[in-house]
Protein backbone atom coordinates (compact mmCIF):
# COMPACT_ATOMS: atom_id res chain seq x y z
CA UNK A 1 0.00 0.00 0.00
CA UNK A 2 1.28 3.47 -0.62
CA UNK A 3 2.26 6.36 1.46
CA UNK A 4 -0.28 8.88 0.75
CA UNK A 5 1.69 11.89 1.97
CA UNK A 6 5.02 11.69 0.42
CA UNK A 7 8.45 13.94 0.35
CA UNK A 8 9.35 16.00 -2.10
CA UNK A 9 12.60 16.21 -3.05
CA UNK A 10 15.14 19.13 -2.69
CA UNK A 11 15.63 21.20 -5.70
CA UNK A 12 14.41 22.92 -8.84
CA UNK A 13 10.62 21.45 -9.85
CA UNK A 14 8.32 21.70 -13.32
CA UNK A 15 4.76 21.11 -11.61
CA UNK A 16 2.72 20.33 -14.48
CA UNK A 17 -1.13 20.60 -14.87
CA UNK A 18 -3.97 17.70 -15.62
CA UNK A 19 -2.99 16.45 -18.72
CA UNK A 20 -6.55 14.95 -20.07
CA UNK A 21 -5.23 12.38 -22.05
CA UNK A 22 -3.29 15.43 -24.67
CA UNK A 23 -0.30 13.32 -25.48
CA UNK A 24 1.15 15.54 -28.06
CA UNK A 25 0.58 18.24 -25.66
CA UNK A 26 2.45 16.11 -23.05
CA UNK A 27 5.28 15.88 -24.80
CA UNK A 28 5.55 19.22 -26.51
CA UNK A 29 5.52 20.89 -22.85
CA UNK A 30 8.30 17.58 -21.43
CA UNK A 31 10.50 19.17 -24.36
CA UNK A 32 10.41 22.37 -23.50
CA UNK A 33 10.84 21.96 -20.56
CA UNK A 34 14.33 19.33 -21.40
CA UNK A 35 12.73 16.26 -20.58
CA UNK A 36 13.87 13.15 -23.00
CA UNK A 37 11.11 10.23 -22.07
CA UNK A 38 12.64 7.98 -24.42
CA UNK A 39 16.15 8.59 -22.83
CA UNK A 40 14.34 8.80 -18.90
CA UNK A 41 16.31 12.18 -18.80
CA UNK A 42 15.23 15.17 -17.40
CA UNK A 43 16.79 18.83 -16.55
CA UNK A 44 15.22 19.28 -13.33
CA UNK A 45 12.50 16.70 -11.11
CA UNK A 46 9.59 16.84 -12.90
CA UNK A 47 5.56 16.51 -10.86
CA UNK A 48 2.84 16.16 -12.14
CA UNK A 49 -0.60 17.27 -10.48
CA UNK A 50 -3.25 14.43 -11.68
CA UNK A 51 -5.72 14.29 -14.08
CA UNK A 52 -3.42 12.70 -16.31
CA UNK A 53 -6.81 10.99 -18.39
CA UNK A 54 -9.89 11.12 -19.98
CA UNK A 55 -11.87 13.52 -22.85
CA UNK A 56 -8.38 13.77 -24.76
CA UNK A 57 -6.97 11.67 -27.44
CA UNK A 58 -4.59 9.30 -25.89
CA UNK A 59 -5.02 8.65 -22.35
CA UNK A 60 -3.03 5.68 -22.45
CA UNK A 61 0.06 6.94 -24.05
CA UNK A 62 -0.01 9.87 -21.46
CA UNK A 63 0.09 6.98 -18.66
CA UNK A 64 3.29 4.96 -20.28
CA UNK A 65 5.01 8.23 -20.62
CA UNK A 66 4.22 9.45 -17.25
CA UNK A 67 4.92 5.67 -15.80
CA UNK A 68 8.19 6.11 -17.75
CA UNK A 69 9.51 9.32 -16.22
CA UNK A 70 8.71 7.95 -12.59
CA UNK A 71 9.81 3.96 -12.82
CA UNK A 72 13.10 6.41 -13.63
CA UNK A 73 13.33 7.98 -10.68
CA UNK A 74 12.58 11.73 -11.92
CA UNK A 75 8.66 12.44 -11.40
CA UNK A 76 6.53 11.94 -8.87
CA UNK A 77 2.36 12.19 -9.26
CA UNK A 78 -0.32 13.05 -6.95
CA UNK A 79 -3.82 11.25 -7.80
CA UNK A 80 -6.59 13.37 -9.12
CA UNK A 81 -10.42 12.83 -8.99
CA UNK A 82 -10.16 11.19 -12.68
CA UNK A 83 -7.37 8.48 -11.54
CA UNK A 84 -9.96 7.85 -8.42
CA UNK A 85 -12.64 7.38 -10.82
CA UNK A 86 -11.31 4.66 -12.92
CA UNK A 87 -9.65 2.62 -9.83
CA UNK A 88 -13.30 3.19 -8.04
CA UNK A 89 -14.99 1.46 -11.28
CA UNK A 90 -16.50 4.96 -11.82
CA UNK A 91 -18.38 5.41 -15.22
CA UNK A 92 -17.98 9.60 -15.78
CA UNK A 93 -18.01 11.52 -18.76
CA UNK A 94 -15.01 11.22 -20.43
CA UNK A 95 -13.35 8.28 -19.49
CA UNK A 96 -15.34 5.71 -21.85
CA UNK A 97 -11.53 5.12 -23.58
CA UNK A 98 -10.92 2.70 -20.47
CA UNK A 99 -14.28 0.86 -20.08
CA UNK A 100 -15.05 0.44 -23.60
CA UNK A 101 -17.84 2.89 -23.21
CA UNK A 102 -19.40 3.71 -26.63
CA UNK A 103 -22.02 6.08 -25.50
CA UNK A 104 -19.21 8.62 -23.52
CA UNK A 105 -20.38 11.75 -25.61
CA UNK A 106 -16.67 13.32 -24.72
CA UNK A 107 -14.96 10.43 -26.71
CA UNK A 108 -17.35 11.03 -30.07
CA UNK A 109 -16.56 12.96 -33.06
CA UNK A 110 -19.22 14.52 -35.37
CA UNK A 111 -20.17 12.47 -37.98
CA UNK A 112 -20.40 8.98 -38.06
CA UNK A 113 -20.09 7.83 -34.73
CA UNK A 114 -16.37 6.54 -33.30
CA UNK A 115 -14.39 6.95 -30.68
CA UNK A 116 -11.91 9.93 -30.83
CA UNK A 117 -10.05 8.52 -27.88
CA UNK A 118 -7.57 5.46 -28.12
CA UNK A 119 -9.38 2.52 -26.06
CA UNK A 120 -7.18 0.67 -23.67
CA UNK A 121 -6.41 -3.40 -24.05
CA UNK A 122 -7.33 -5.33 -21.08
CA UNK A 123 -3.88 -5.87 -20.13
CA UNK A 124 -3.07 -1.75 -20.32
CA UNK A 125 -6.19 -1.32 -18.41
CA UNK A 126 -4.39 -4.12 -15.87
CA UNK A 127 -1.22 -1.57 -16.24
CA UNK A 128 -2.83 1.10 -15.60
CA UNK A 129 -4.42 0.38 -12.29
CA UNK A 130 -1.67 -1.19 -10.92
CA UNK A 131 0.50 2.20 -11.14
CA UNK A 132 -2.84 4.23 -10.16
CA UNK A 133 -2.35 1.88 -6.97
CA UNK A 134 0.54 3.33 -6.32
CA UNK A 135 0.00 6.99 -6.19
CA UNK A 136 0.09 9.44 -3.15
CA UNK A 137 -2.37 12.24 -2.43
CA UNK A 138 -0.30 14.31 -1.41
CA UNK A 139 3.94 15.75 -2.18
CA UNK A 140 4.91 17.88 -0.14
CA UNK A 141 8.18 19.49 1.71
CA UNK A 142 9.04 22.66 3.79
CA UNK A 143 8.53 25.42 1.16
CA UNK A 144 5.98 23.62 -0.71
CA UNK A 145 3.09 21.67 -1.05
CA UNK A 146 0.99 19.66 -3.91
CA UNK A 147 -2.13 18.16 -3.91
CA UNK A 148 -4.87 17.56 -6.71
CA UNK A 149 -7.60 19.62 -5.39
CA UNK A 150 -7.62 20.82 -1.89
CA UNK A 151 -4.93 20.37 1.12
CA UNK A 152 -7.90 20.62 4.04
CA UNK A 153 -6.06 20.47 7.48
CA UNK A 154 -8.79 18.45 8.41
CA UNK A 155 -9.12 15.87 5.85
CA UNK A 156 -4.92 15.64 5.83
CA UNK A 157 -5.41 14.69 9.72
CA UNK A 158 -7.50 11.92 8.76
CA UNK A 159 -5.37 10.03 6.37
CA UNK A 160 -3.54 6.93 7.95
CA UNK A 161 0.25 7.04 7.22
CA UNK A 162 -0.55 3.83 4.27
CA UNK A 163 -3.91 2.60 2.70
CA UNK A 164 -5.63 1.31 -0.02
CA UNK A 165 -7.09 4.73 -1.60
CA UNK A 166 -10.44 2.93 -2.44
CA UNK A 167 -10.94 1.33 0.75
CA UNK A 168 -10.17 4.10 2.34
CA UNK A 169 -12.75 6.27 0.00
CA UNK A 170 -15.13 3.51 0.73
CA UNK A 171 -14.60 3.59 4.34
CA UNK A 172 -15.56 6.85 4.90
CA UNK A 173 -18.42 6.75 2.12
CA UNK A 174 -20.09 4.18 4.08
CA UNK A 175 -19.97 6.19 7.74
CA UNK A 176 -20.81 9.36 6.15
CA UNK A 177 -24.01 7.77 4.47
CA UNK A 178 -24.74 6.09 7.82
CA UNK A 179 -24.66 8.91 10.08
CA UNK A 180 -27.29 10.23 7.53
CA UNK A 181 -29.64 7.41 7.47
CA UNK A 182 -28.99 7.62 11.09
CA UNK A 183 -30.69 11.27 11.15
CA UNK A 184 -33.33 10.87 8.69
CA UNK A 185 -31.32 13.21 6.00
CA UNK A 186 -30.76 10.30 3.87
CA UNK A 187 -34.55 9.68 2.77
CA UNK A 188 -35.48 13.28 3.14
CA UNK A 189 -33.07 13.43 0.35
CA UNK A 190 -34.56 10.62 -1.55
CA UNK A 191 -38.29 12.21 -1.30
CA UNK A 192 -37.00 15.66 -2.71
CA UNK A 193 -35.09 13.83 -6.01
CA UNK A 194 -37.91 11.96 -6.40
CA UNK A 195 -40.38 15.48 -6.94
CA UNK A 196 -38.10 16.59 -9.97
CA UNK A 197 -37.00 13.32 -12.22
CA UNK A 198 -34.25 12.55 -9.69
CA UNK A 199 -32.49 15.90 -10.95
CA UNK A 200 -30.86 14.58 -13.89
CA UNK A 201 -33.13 15.84 -16.65
CA UNK A 202 -32.26 19.25 -17.68
CA UNK A 203 -36.09 19.51 -18.59
CA UNK A 204 -37.02 19.21 -15.20
CA UNK A 205 -36.82 22.24 -13.12
CA UNK A 206 -36.62 22.19 -9.63
CA UNK A 207 -39.14 24.88 -8.45
CA UNK A 208 -37.78 25.25 -4.79
CA UNK A 209 -34.18 25.06 -3.02
CA UNK A 210 -33.92 21.02 -1.63
CA UNK A 211 -31.98 21.90 1.41
CA UNK A 212 -31.74 18.00 2.45
CA UNK A 213 -30.50 17.20 -1.16
CA UNK A 214 -27.73 20.49 -0.07
CA UNK A 215 -27.07 18.83 3.30
CA UNK A 216 -26.27 15.12 1.61
CA UNK A 217 -24.17 16.16 -1.03
CA UNK A 218 -22.34 18.31 1.25
CA UNK A 219 -21.46 16.04 3.67
CA UNK A 220 -20.79 13.44 1.44
CA UNK A 221 -18.31 15.21 -0.52
CA UNK A 222 -16.68 17.53 2.13
CA UNK A 223 -16.32 14.99 5.16
CA UNK A 224 -14.55 11.96 3.01
CA UNK A 225 -10.77 13.34 3.10
CA UNK A 226 -10.25 11.44 -0.29
CA UNK A 227 -13.20 13.18 -2.68
CA UNK A 228 -11.74 16.46 -0.57
CA UNK A 229 -8.21 16.18 -1.68
CA UNK A 230 -9.21 15.26 -5.09
CA UNK A 231 -12.17 17.15 -5.78
CA UNK A 232 -12.21 20.07 -3.01
CA UNK A 233 -14.90 20.75 -0.66
CA UNK A 234 -18.89 21.84 -1.54
CA UNK A 235 -20.75 23.81 0.66
CA UNK A 236 -24.67 24.64 0.20
CA UNK A 237 -25.89 27.30 -2.45
CA UNK A 238 -28.48 30.22 -1.70
CA UNK A 239 -32.07 29.26 -2.14
CA UNK A 240 -32.79 29.60 -5.88
CA UNK A 241 -29.19 29.32 -7.42
CA UNK A 242 -29.34 25.65 -8.17
CA UNK A 243 -27.55 24.77 -11.50
CA UNK A 244 -27.47 21.90 -13.75
CA UNK A 245 -23.94 20.76 -14.03
CA UNK A 246 -22.56 17.16 -14.38
CA UNK A 247 -25.45 16.15 -15.45
CA UNK A 248 -27.65 16.80 -12.52
CA UNK A 249 -29.21 19.47 -10.45
CA UNK A 250 -26.44 20.51 -8.13
CA UNK A 251 -27.77 22.57 -4.79
CA UNK A 252 -24.28 22.95 -3.81
CA UNK A 253 -21.04 24.66 -5.17
CA UNK A 254 -17.20 24.73 -5.19
CA UNK A 255 -16.37 26.15 -1.79
CA UNK A 256 -13.07 28.37 -2.93
CA UNK A 257 -10.92 27.84 0.05
CA UNK A 258 -8.08 29.44 -1.37
CA UNK A 259 -9.85 32.74 -0.70
CA UNK A 260 -8.85 31.60 3.10
CA UNK A 261 -5.56 29.99 2.80
CA UNK A 262 -3.21 30.48 5.30
CA UNK A 263 -0.43 27.80 5.06
CA UNK A 264 2.52 27.20 2.91
CA UNK A 265 2.58 27.59 -0.84
CA UNK A 266 0.61 25.29 -2.45
CA UNK A 267 -0.06 24.38 -6.03
CA UNK A 268 -2.78 22.50 -7.49
CA UNK A 269 -4.74 21.38 -10.90
CA UNK A 270 -8.32 20.52 -11.29
CA UNK A 271 -9.79 24.11 -11.82
CA UNK A 272 -10.19 24.46 -15.36
CA UNK A 273 -8.58 27.75 -14.98
CA UNK A 274 -8.02 30.07 -18.46
CA UNK A 275 -5.18 31.80 -20.11
CA UNK A 276 -7.38 34.07 -21.21
CA UNK A 277 -10.04 36.65 -20.18
CA UNK A 278 -13.37 34.80 -19.62
CA UNK A 279 -14.94 36.97 -16.54
CA UNK A 280 -17.34 34.04 -14.46
CA UNK A 281 -16.03 30.93 -15.42
CA UNK A 282 -12.85 30.66 -14.32
CA UNK A 283 -12.50 30.57 -10.09
CA UNK A 284 -9.21 32.43 -10.09
CA UNK A 285 -10.25 35.38 -12.46
CA UNK A 286 -10.56 37.40 -9.90
CA UNK A 287 -7.02 36.90 -8.99
CA UNK A 288 -5.79 37.21 -12.74
CA UNK A 289 -5.03 35.04 -15.57
CA UNK A 290 -1.21 34.39 -13.98
CA UNK A 291 -1.87 34.94 -10.10
CA UNK A 292 -1.48 33.10 -6.73
CA UNK A 293 -4.32 33.75 -4.76
CA UNK A 294 -3.08 33.94 -1.35
CA UNK A 295 0.00 31.80 -1.78
CA UNK A 296 -2.15 29.18 -4.10
CA UNK A 297 -1.17 28.76 -7.68
CA UNK A 298 -3.36 26.41 -9.94
CA UNK A 299 -1.86 24.83 -13.03
CA UNK A 300 -4.32 23.41 -14.71
CA UNK A 301 -4.83 25.62 -17.60
CA UNK A 302 -7.64 23.60 -19.17
CA UNK A 303 -6.13 22.13 -22.10
CA UNK A 304 -8.85 19.11 -21.30
CA UNK A 305 -11.08 21.40 -22.96
CA UNK A 306 -8.78 20.49 -26.31
CA UNK A 307 -11.53 17.74 -27.16
CA UNK A 308 -14.38 20.42 -27.81
CA UNK A 309 -12.51 22.73 -29.98
CA UNK A 310 -11.91 20.14 -31.81
CA UNK A 311 -15.59 18.91 -31.91
CA UNK A 312 -15.32 22.74 -34.01
CA UNK A 313 -13.11 21.81 -36.03
CA UNK A 314 -9.99 23.44 -34.12
CA UNK A 315 -6.69 21.87 -34.51
CA UNK A 316 -4.18 24.49 -33.67
CA UNK A 317 -3.98 27.66 -32.11
CA UNK A 318 -6.13 26.36 -29.12
CA UNK A 319 -7.04 29.04 -26.79
CA UNK A 320 -6.25 26.49 -23.67
CA UNK A 321 -2.73 24.63 -22.90
CA UNK A 322 -0.78 22.78 -21.06
CA UNK A 323 1.10 24.21 -18.48
CA UNK A 324 4.32 23.80 -15.70
CA UNK A 325 5.27 25.84 -13.41
CA UNK A 326 9.09 25.88 -12.62
CA UNK A 327 9.42 26.37 -9.23
CA UNK A 328 11.18 28.22 -7.15
CA UNK A 329 11.38 30.73 -10.43
CA UNK A 330 7.40 30.67 -10.53
CA UNK A 331 7.53 30.86 -13.90
CA UNK A 332 4.74 29.31 -16.44
CA UNK A 333 6.14 27.08 -19.42
CA UNK A 334 3.51 25.94 -21.91
CA UNK A 335 3.13 23.21 -24.66
CA UNK A 336 2.47 25.77 -27.27
CA UNK A 337 4.26 29.35 -26.81
CA UNK A 338 7.86 29.26 -27.09
CA UNK A 339 7.53 32.68 -24.77
CA UNK A 340 7.34 32.09 -20.48
CA UNK A 341 5.09 33.62 -18.05
CA UNK A 342 6.06 35.06 -14.93
CA UNK A 343 3.62 34.89 -12.56
CA UNK A 344 2.36 37.00 -10.28
CA UNK A 345 1.11 38.22 -6.79
CA UNK A 346 2.92 35.25 -4.80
Amino acid sequence: MPHLIQALPDGPLDLIGDIHGEIEALLNLLHRLGVDPDKRTAKRRVVFLGDLIDRGPNSVAVVEVVQRLVHAGIAQVVLGNHELNVLRGSRKEGNGWFFGDPTDHSQLKRGPVRFASQQATPAEREGILAFLRELPLVLAREDLQVVHACPEPSALQLLPPQADVVTLFSQHEHDVKAELMANGMWDLAAEERSEFAQLVRRDVVPTRHLPAVAAVDEARQSRNPVRVLTSGREVEIAAGAHQFLGGRWRFVRRDEWWQRWSGKPTVVGHYWRRRYPAPGRDPFFDAGLFHWTHGVFCVDYSVGRRYAEREHDVSQGFRNGLAALRWPERVLAFDDRAETVQTEGF
